[in-house]
């Protein structure tokens, strides 16, 4: 007998991705769900794919994708661990920071907006994590502005050539100019980030810093007075020196990434080794200068100038593997068709552009929006529809966009239930419908461009 490898894989996979909504009622590990469906998806593909080489080859380039994106992750993630650690958020907290939550929710929002449009939306949501890290007392509020952050950085990248990976693809292939992606993408990014932040804004409303776990009075740190000529550019310049070098390496990858033809994984590995082997050195010569303190407990002397391999041991793992893992889920379903075969079948049914692209933006909530995006590029005919045409912006605020609808459907997403422990089904629950609306508003706008 036959077995069609798409609809048993793809079916196999619902069951994981199944699984890993309902974690909190099984009582299962989202790490493992998430390692556990790789596993048995690629297994299963070499059981049924002959000949074996053939998924061998498969698994290599989905693990050599998977591998690239998860060594981008890392780099980045230690990075922002190397700025937290030596309290170069500490400004940037100052500034958003709020006894009002009111604005400070806002502040956040339309910060995680634009940066998210300068550097991709899983590094701009790990920085604004990393602020918020602990806000709120109440689980509700805390997970309130986690998902506006993830909503925003994906808004935000929906509307910038290097702000989703998406977008990017679109401007490489031609099919929009950078000034014609913002021009025509950024009022309809506005509106999907602003629907739900007005909605959220009641929940905030009343709450000062007795509701936060770290009110300004308890981060405000009086200035240590100092004799030597070095001192007080060391302790008063030193945070915001960290932060802005750390957020110049972080913004300069995908800026060097096009500009040098390399992966963005190897510029961010570079933008870490010049933190390790560079500043880090600097930074210890100067304070080693200043005062001669014996090294800390349980560091070894020969390597305490490399501050930033501290941070390896203080990254979420868990996140790291369960991004992992997904990924390399959606390779299964690429290797064998189903989202080409789904992207077909979406053209070919749902008659209007604007229905088939609006489409795209639901499925991306479930599936990866890269291959859908990839698997649409070559429908639309290039004579009907030019540089800057409206379905290509279209296509890109959909699939930068959709993934908002669930947490599940976007990498920021992803990185927001490893590191705050987010739940799925509250997320639905609570978010989703929130998301929704800004989603068919940013869409409606398109629809007046028509």
């Amino acid at each position: 007998m036959n077995i069609d490898p798409i609809w048993l894989t793809t079916g196999v996979f619902l069951f994981f991705y199944v699984a890993i909504v309902l974690e909190e009622w099984l009582g299962a590990n989202r790490v493992l769900l998430a390692l556990g469906g790789a596993v048995t998806l690629w297994g299963l593909l070499a059981y049924l794919q002959d000949p074996f080489f053939k998924t061998f080859q498969a698994l290599q380039k989905s693990a050599h994708q998977t591998a690239q994106i998860t060594l981008f992750l890392l780099c980045v993630m230690m990075l922002v661990e190397w700025i937290r650690q030596n309290q170069g958020f500490e400004r940037l907290r100052d500034w958003l920071l709020h006894d009002s939550a009111i604005e400070e929710v806002w502040r956040l929002t339309w910060l995680t907006f634009f940066l998210s449009a300068v550097i991709d939306n899983m590094t701009s949501t790990l920085i604004m994590l990393t602020i918020i890290k602990g806000r709120y007392l109440e689980p509700r509020r805390q997970w309130t502005l986690v998902s506006l952050i993830v909503l925003a950085s994906n808004a935000g990248g929906a509307w910038s050539p290097i702000g989703d990976v998406t977008t990017t693809m679109l401007w490489i292939e031609g099919k929009v100019s950078a000034w014609g992606l913002i021009r025509g993408g950024v009022l309809a990014a506005l509106m999907n980030c602003l629907i739900p932040l007005l909605l959220c804004t009641p929940i905030f409303r009343g709450k000062s810093a007795s509701h936060m776990r770290s009110p300004l009075s308890t981060r405000l740190r009086p200035s240590q007075p100092s004799t030597q000529l070095m001192q007080p550019l060391v302790h008063l310049s030193k945070e915001g020196m960290v932060l802005s070098l750390g957020l110049l390496l972080i913004v300069m990858i995908p800026l060097a990434s096009h500009l040098l033809d390399l992966a963005p994984s190897m510029v961010a590995f570079s933008s870490l080794l010049i933190v390790a082997l560079l500043i880090d050195p600097i930074f210890y010569a100067i304070k080693n200068t200043q005062s001669h303190q014996p090294p800390r407990q349980g560091i070894n002397p020969s390597t305490e100038h490399f501050g930033v391999l501290r941070t390896f041991l203080k990254l979420d793992w868990s996140s790291v593997f369960f991004i992992f893992g997904i990924l390399l889920c959606m390779g299964v379903l690429d290797e064998t068709g189903f989202l080409s075969l789904l992207s077909g079948a979406m053209h070919e049914h749902l008659g209007a552009v604007f229905n088939q692209a609006l489409t795209l933006g639901f499925l991306s909530a479930f599936l990866d929006n890269i291959p859908l995006v990839s698997a649409s590029l070559g429908i639309y005919d290039p004579s009907l529809y030019p540089l800057d045409h409206p379905v290509w912006l279209l296509l890109a605020y959909c699939a930068g966009t959709g993934g908002s609808l669930l947490i599940l459907g976007s990498a920021a997403g992803i990185v927001a239930m490893g590191q705050e422990g987010l739940k799925f089904t509250w997320y639905l629950l609570h978010f989703s419908w929130k998301a929704l609306l800004g989603y068919l508003a940013g869409a409606f706008i398109f629809w007046l461009m028509r």
